[in-house]
Order: structure tokens, then C-alpha cells, then sequence
């Protein structure tokens, strides 16, 4: 869902910039409004996809220094991430919704010709943290509970397991067009 809505809004801004620069080529205007709906739309699409990423665990990750220790130093080092990204977690989104729901209540604006409401640029921000978090501590706490229970965690275990979960609450499209022979 965030894949195509974060495409859509690319594709609605490949579109707004070509009409632009034709705009600008062929009759010496620009289309009124191109920085303030493309500002906002860069916005969406950038945290669309932080948000896409981390639900779909294709995050770059590095453990070169961490594969190095020993199993309790790992399973510490989990606890502590865990703990750090919730508390870093719940200042961010709590003030971006402080900041989304303060434009909200100001009626906030862009400064340029247009005057658009910024508050659903900001919306998108809240939630793709918002999940951004909860997906990136509901991983750290697993990988935590595997180091729990004795096992040293690969990544792709964790993957599989998000992956297993989120597969048993969403039907995928793949599912549904499976035709029987």
C-alpha cells in the first residue's frame, strides 16, 4: 500500500516537473504552484518509502562489530536497541503529532503563491514514524526474545517471522487471483 502510494505520488511528480520544464520551454511560464505541490509531495514520497522499507525489512543493515561479541553481549545490546528506539520512537512521533496537529488547528499554510495546507505532508510524516517504530521495535523485541530463548537470531529468522505475521492478518493479492485448475 505504501509501495503504490509512494509510486503514484513519484509519478504524479515526474508529470507536474515535465509540464513544468515544457511550460517554461515553450512559452516562458512555469505551471504556478511547481515548488510548493512538489516540496510537499517529495515529502510524502520520501517517508512513504522509510515507512515501506522497514515493514518489508529491506533496511540496510551492518552487524560487523556486533558479530563479533559473545551471545550475552548480543542479547544486552538487544535489550538496549529495543529501549532506545521506543523512547526515541514515542519523543518522535509525539512531537510530530504535536506539529501535525498544530498546523491542523493554525489552518498552516506554504508560504508561495498557492498557500497549501501543510498539515497532510505532516500527517504522512506521523504515521510513516509512527510505523516506522512500532515495526523497528516489534523486530528488536523478537530478535530479543530469540536470544531469550537460547538462539542466536539470524536476520533473515526475523524477517521470516515479520513476514509470517504480517501474512496471517493481510490477504495477499496473490492469493485472491489464484485460480483452481
Amino acid at each position: 500500500m505504501f509501495n503504490l502510494s509512494a509510486g503514484l505520488l513519484l509519478l504524479a511528480l515526474m508529470t507536474l516537473t515535465v509540464v513544468d520544464v515544457a511550460g517554461r520551454s515553450m512559452f516562458g511560464r512555469s505551471v504556478l504552484g511547481t515548488v510548493d505541490i512538489s516540496t510537499l509531495l517529495l515529502v510524502a514520497i520520501a517517508f512513504l518509502g522509510l515507512a515501506s522499507a522497514e515493514i518489508d525489512g529491506r533496511h540496510v543493515s551492518v552487524t560487523l562489530l556486533e558479530a563479533r561479541f559473545g551471545f550475552r553481549t548480543r542479547m544486552v545490546l538487544s535489550g538496549v536497541r529495543a529501549v532506545l528506539l521506543l523512547g526515541i520512537g514515542a519523543l518522535l512521533v509525539w512531537g510530530l503529532g504535536d506539529v501535525m496537529l498544530g498546523a491542523l488547528e493554525r489552518g498552516e499554510t506554504t508560504n508561495d503563491i498557492l498557500r497549501l495546507a501543510t498539515w497532510p505532508a505532516k500527517l504522512v510524516l506521523f504515521v510513516s514514524f509512527l510505523l516506522f517504530f512500532v515495526m523497528a521495535v516489534w523486530k528488536e523485541v523478537l530478535e530479543f526474545r530469540a536470544f531469550r530463548a537460547g538462539e542466536v537470531p539470524e536476520t533473515n529468522e526475523v524477517e521470516a517471522a515479520v513476514e509470517q505475521a504480517y501474512s496471517a492478518t493481510h490477504t495477499t493479492h496473490e492469493r485472491d487471483s489464484e485460480v483452481a485448475p
